[in-house]
């Protein structure tokens, strides 16, 4: 009774095709796993090359349950099974090639990104790193989300309403969290437009300092006074940020005072060492050096040079130069000082 059954449902020369490509599929998968597949890993593991990295990762994605309903969709095709156990048999076919699809595409995803997250890491760009980690997890669960509502549709069930249920769901979730994901956009925002990094020198409407830290959620700011500020990424996108990194030169005014007792010869002396001191100073460019009022207390050197520097610090250092080398040139040609004061102005050209 069992072999007539069998016999109905293909010929004896129909079974035993049916039953070689079963098991030869099998074994060729995994013979394949184990010559092909080992060889490209050991020569990954000898080679710097990134393309048999890239091989191993697109060939290493098929399992068991891929395999099999492979194998059984293939030597399905040499027998009668009837209408149903073919539709299913496709239908577990069709499941099989969206989770090969979803799994390829995954790996695909987690091989590029892992390359790009450990590079940034290894420049210390640790935002960048967390972004595209952030991006890559995102892209992974929209894979698998699409890779289920691809199943179930072709189960026969209406996707529609799960899908009306979901966007329901999905802008409740999105009221409750829109502070948060504000501020995750904003940070994505950062890294695409780059208006900053760390390490920048900013001027918000409220508050200045140092780029830190910029997190998925804050951007931490060190303060002249070495207090940290924590601020909202959103805020930061809605904000005028003046980044004095990303001048490409700094405009300074500043003046010395001198003795009003002071000769002409001594005055134009000291015009010629204030000129020399800032045009043998690297990254310093002088525009103009001279004797702006005369007030009976004192004689005002008005002097204004542009800086090529994006480092506020390394700014600094460099004015502090100038100005020490001023006091000390001064001093060792008698020219007397009204006072000790200066006074800088910063303006952004």
């Amino acid at each position: 009774m069992i072999k007539e059954f069998l016999l109905s449902l293909g010929t004896l020369e129909e079974w035993k095709l049916s039953i070689i490509s079963f098991f030869g599929l099998i074994v060729f998968f995994k013979v394949f796993q184990y010559l092909i597949l080992n060889k490209f890993k050991k020569i990954a593991e000898l080679t710097k090359n990134d393309f048999y990295d890239f091989l191993v990762t697109i060939l290493s994605q098929t399992n068991w349950f891929i395999e099999l309903v492979f194998a059984l969709f293939v030597s399905s095709k040499f027998l009668n099974l009837g209408k149903g156990v073919d539709d299913f048999i496709n239908y577990l076919a069709l499941v099989a090639f969206i989770i090969f699809g979803a799994k390829f595409s995954q790996k695909l995803i987690k091989y590029f990104s892992y390359k790009k997250f450990v590079k940034r890491e290894e420049e210390g760009k640790k935002t960048e790193a967390s972004v595209v980690r952030v991006l890559s997890n995102i892209a992974d669960w929209g894979i698998s989300v699409l890779a289920i509502l691809l199943i179930l549709q072709n189960s026969g069930i209406d996707i529609g309403a799960l899908l009306a249920g979901a966007g329901i769901l999905g802008i409740a979730i999105a009221f409750a969290l829109k502070e948060v994901l504000a501020d995750l956009f904003a940070c994505f925002s950062i890294y695409i437009d780059r208006p900053f990094e760390v390490g920048d020198y900013i001027v918000l409407d409220k508050g200045k300092g140092t780029i830190k830290k910029i997190g998925l959620r804050t951007t931490r700011i060190q303060t002249l006074r070495g207090e940290e500020l924590a601020v909202p990424n959103r805020k930061l996108t809605e904000s005028y940020v003046h980044n004095y990194k990303k001048m490409e030169r700094r405009r300074v005014s500043f003046e010395v005072y001198v003795d009003p007792k002071t000769s002409v010869k001594k005055l134009e002396e000291g015009k010629k060492i204030i000129s020399d001191i800032i045009e043998k100073e690297e990254n310093a460019k002088l525009y103009r050096v001279s004797l702006s009022s005369f007030n009976g207390n004192s004689w005002t050197y008005k002097i204004i040079y542009y800086v090529t520097l994006r480092s506020y610090k390394k700014y600094l250092i460099a004015h502090e130069n100038i100005i020490l080398s001023i006091r000390k040139a001064f001093d060792k040609k008698k020219i007397k000082f009204a006072t000790d004061i200066h006074k800088i102005i910063l303006k952004d050209d």
